[in-house]
């Protein structure tokens, strides 16, 4: 279909392809892929919006879905903050020197992981964590009060109910698969008791809310790299600029002048004239289509003098594009270090080459790998762990019992030369082991 759009008096522009989107139908739970952004929210709902209109989870998914390497940067920090998962161990105290902390197993807790499917739900809250700095866990006892059950819950469909007279503290969880979008419906809406800590067995089925709390943050927490929204939008134009500009060319493409008495027939008026100018120039612009979103055939008319040549009229020179291939690879680039540096990963790790001489040699990135383990993920796995001592806690499992996450390495140790910048096997380290790598 083309569109014609006129400029001045005989300049016309024709661009090839509709820009009308097509209706959206849904079944059962909407595709978080074709939300619309603050559909499902008014302003007498029961929970409290995340995002002025309920929106913001959609937003934040919707440029990263749009993004070349944002899901890429999410999942890093997901697989540093993980590691090779989580494991027990216990302090033993030596008088005269610092605690070691070494591993240990714990029958109970191999038993109850395996009972919860502990492994992957610690997998899919780490990648919550990681998109939304939110943990939603729905956690189930037993008739004895034992905690036998844990169940990730999307952060898209769990919101918190909005304080009572008289709270100060949430008390309740609503969980909906429609939030914020067009399908969303009130009685599909459960609720879930918050999670008690001055009385753990009190529900027998609530809701744990893990979160990194932001300073005004008081319903919900927010990753460090929603701030680089404004980088994520500059480095996905790129990608569509390259994309349209090899399919439709960069420049005007087609330059047609058309004799100014072309349309002079008889007994037609002005505006009958302009209309017939229009109708033909859309049949020309059919016989051009196959492009989209491009106006690249540029229409003028010229005056002729008594024999028929063209008079002098406009010369129409094609803009050259200045910006060369480095100049957008470089700002590219750019933006991926920014975005990189907003989710708190270290670009090399990323595969993001900022022309650095980190990342050159495996040494380097295991000296990498071993500062973002170290420094950069602890505080996350101090708060997503926090289930694993609530459990403790009301199983009832030994005091002494210990939970960490142990390092992903890129070496092995009992082989590699002294000297090799050795890893320690997990964050809460070995303290006589770490001096010895200390002093390497």
């Amino acid at each position: 279909m083309s569109n014609i759009r006129k400029l001045a008096g005989n300049v016309y522009t024709v661009s090839f392809g509709s820009k009308k989107e097509a209706a959206l139908v849904t079944f059962g739970e909407a595709d978080i892929t074709t939300h619309t952004a603050g559909a499902g929210f008014k302003s007498r709902s029961e929970y409290v919006p995340w995002g002025a209109k309920d929106d913001q989870l959609t937003k934040m998914h919707k440029l990263a879905s749009e993004s070349p390497n944002k899901w890429r940067l999410i999942k890093t920090r997901r697989d540093f903050t993980t590691g090779l998962g989580v494991y027990t161990h216990a302090g033993k105290e030596i008088k005269g020197q610092p605690t070691r902390f070494e591993p240990v197993v714990f029958p109970e807790f191999l038993e109850w992981k395996e009972l919860v499917g502990w492994d992957l739900e610690f997998v899919s809250l780490a990648l919550q964590y990681s998109f939304c700095a939110n943990g939603f866990l729905q956690l189930t006892l037993d008739v004895s009060k034992k905690l036998v059950g844990v169940e990730m819950i999307d952060a898209f469909k769990c919101r918190v109910r909005k304080l009572k007279a008289g709270e100060l503290k949430k008390s309740a969880f609503l969980v909906n698969p429609n939030f914020g979008t067009k399908a969303y419906k009130a009685a599909d809406t459960k609720t879930i008791p918050a999670f008690d800590p001055k009385d753990p067995t009190k529900y027998p089925v609530c809701i744990l809310q893990l979160m990194d709390r932001m300073p005004g943050q008081d319903y919900y927490s927010f990753p460090e790299w929603w701030s680089t929204e404004t980088w994520a939008k500059v480095a996905n134009k790129i990608p569509k600029f390259h994309d349209n500009g090899l399919d439709n060319g960069y420049n005007i493409k087609y330059h047609i002048s058309i004799p100014d008495t072309y349309f002079d027939k008889d007994g037609l008026t002005d505006e009958e004239k302009d209309a017939l100018k229009e109708s033909v120039l859309k049949e020309m612009g059919e016989s051009l289509a196959g492009t989209d979103n491009a106006e690249k055939a540029l229409f003028t008319f010229h005056a002729s003098n008594l024999t028929g040549q063209p008079m002098v009229g406009v010369i129409i020179t094609p803009l050259k594009n200045t910006m060369s291939d480095d100049a957008y690879m470089s700002l590219f680039n750019t933006a991926n270090v920014a975005q990189a540096s907003g989710h708190g990963v270290l670009p090399t790790l990323a595969g993001i080459d900022t022309g650095g001489k980190l990342g050159g040699s495996g040494k380097e990135l295991e000296a990498a790998a071993n500062y973002q383990q170290g420094f950069l993920t602890y505080v996350d796995r101090l708060v997503l762990l926090q289930v694993l001592y609530i459990t403790k806690r009301i199983n009832g499992w030994p005091a002494e019992m210990d939970f960490d996450i142990r390092n992903i390495s890129l070496y092995t140790y009992d082989v590699t030369p002294g000297g090799a910048g050795q890893n320690p096997n997990s964050s809460k380290s070995s303290t006589t082991e770490n001096d010895k790598e200390d002093a390497v």
